[in-house]
């Protein structure tokens, strides 16, 4: 500051001159700015941890909940049911996920239902074309003897020995269809192992050797895979029941595009423009095929033997499951 210093006479003869020196307030300012942001930060810091520790919680326990219940219905386990009551996109994709679960479970017990099904009626089929008719053979064969027990005892015990005869295949006919009745493991072991076994069990049941080719083996979709194995088990039950044949062959051949089964047996044969696709099972046989984009083929004559020729391209289970979605 400045003030002027005048005479008696009212002149200006000189100034006094006054200055105050103000401190530096940066470095204080920088500090108390600081100590604000650090008391701001760490409270922040510290609830900021706390929310996110709770909220990660809560999300791997929910997601913990569905990944368990994925688990259990992977086993055929429907009864796991994760239950998530949130508006967000985890709750609403729980609910999805029960609701397809149900579904899945409900499409499942149809199918159960249906295979159990076409099994019986497969089963009274085959039950109705051969056993039953061996047991009614049999009665007659009986009746015949009892009627001449008294007056030829030698036709009567040729009667009782052809009855014999038809008991035994009656029983070796039950015997192959139980065991087809059974189903097949073919997961882990492929359709080549899976039909070696079957063939050697076969045989020994039937008295008919069977021998198996196989060319080019690789890996083929389970679906295919499943078909050609009940296929194999219809002709080589249509060779134990009607043929009469002293061998079987089966050929299993693996090509770029397509796999195919032939079954050949060197028994009588017969004219298939006269036999009931139902009593050979070759109505099921092209059923299960085609639904892969495969066929069935019945190469025979009488007194020429049989052969079944069965047709997959590879490429059929795929289009199958395309349709399907």
């Amino acid at each position: 500051m400045a003030a002027p210093v005048t005479g008696d006479d009212g002149r200006v003869l000189g100034a006094v001159v006054g200055a105050l020196g103000l401190p530096d307030l940066t470095v204080v300012t920088l500090v108390l700015l600081g100590v604000g942001a650090i008391a701001l930060t760490v409270p922040a810091a510290v609830i900021g941890t706390i929310f996110g520790f709770v909220t990660a919680w809560s999300l791997t326990r929910r997601l913990r909940r569905l990944a368990h219940a994925a688990r259990a219905w992977s086993r055929g386990d429907f009864s796991v049911a994760p239950r998530d009551r949130s508006k967000d996109e985890l709750g609403q994709l729980s609910r999805e996920l029960n609701s397809m679960a149900g579904q899945l479970e409900n499409l499942l017990e149809t199918r159960g239902e249906l295979a159990t099904l076409e099994a019986r009626n497969s089963f009274a089929r085959d039950l109705h074309d051969s056993v039953k008719q061996q047991v009614f053979a049999t009665s007659l064969q009986i009746a015949a003897a009892r009627a001449l027990i008294e007056q030829d005892r030698e036709a009567a015990e040729s009667h009782l020995a052809r009855a014999d005869e038809l008991v035994r295949l009656a029983q070796k006919e039950l015997n192959v269809l139980i065991h087809e009745m059974r189903p097949a493991a073919l997961e882990g072991k492929g359709l080549p192992a899976a039909l070696r076994d079957y063939a050697a069990n076969w045989s020994r049941r039937s008295e008919i050797p069977a021998e198996i080719n196989v060319r080019g083996e690789r890996e083929t979709p389970l679906e295919i895979e499943q078909a050609l194995f009940r296929v194999a088990q219809e002709a080589l039950a249509n060779v134990a029941r009607h043929s009469g044949a002293s061998r079987a062959e089966i050929d299993l051949i693996y090509d770029i595009d397509r796999l195919t089964l032939r079954v050949a047996d060197d028994g009588r044969g017969f004219d298939p423009a006269k036999r009931s696709q139902e009593g050979f099972g070759l109505q099921s046989m092209s059923e299960r095929l085609e639904k892969l984009g495969g066929r069935v083929d019945v190469e025979s004559a009488p007194g020429e033997g049989t052969r079944v020729v069965c047709v997959c391209p590879l490429a059929g289970a795929s289009r199958e499951e395309g349709k399907k979605t």
